[in-house]
């Protein structure tokens, strides 16, 4: 068995206080509730970058070559996205995640796919529609 967890267990007090889930989950009373709200705050983040990713698709009208590339871009951006978390949080295909990394995994797991969501969004919107407004 790993020794991870109890390394983790015994660093938690002098951990940061800040949640990485933020403010958004500071009412969840069981782990579970901060399980679901993890996975709905990751779901907004998804949600949002789905919206800045069609203005982005919007304003590459007319530019196929650009759009096939963005395309290709974001299919990457999610298997990178996914491998960058597998790494943080590596569990063998016999292993539990549970068990390697206690009740907080699936919080932690969907934290982390927010927060890297979250950069992906800002990094579109940054490059795309915030330049190409300034451009005009």
């Amino acid at each position: 068995m790993s020794r991870l967890p109890l390394l983790l267990l015994a660093l938690l007090p002098f951990a940061a206080p800040a949640s990485p889930l933020g403010k958004a989950c500071d009412d969840a009373r069981s782990q579970l509730d901060i399980n679901e709200c993890a996975a709905r705050e990751a779901g907004k983040a998804d949600t949002e970058l789905n919206a800045v990713y069609r203005q982005v698709m919007q304003k590459l009208q007319g530019q196929p070559v650009a759009i096939e590339k963005l395309r290709g871009a974001q299919r990457l951006r999610v298997q990178l996205r996914d491998a960058d978390i597998d790494a943080r949080y590596p569990v063998g295909k016999d292993e539990n995640p549970r068990v390697l990394y206690g009740s907080m995994y699936p919080a932690l797991y969907s934290a982390d796919k927010a927060e890297l969501t979250r950069q992906r969004t800002h990094w579109l919107r940054a490059t795309f529609l915030d330049r190409a407004e300034g451009e005009l």
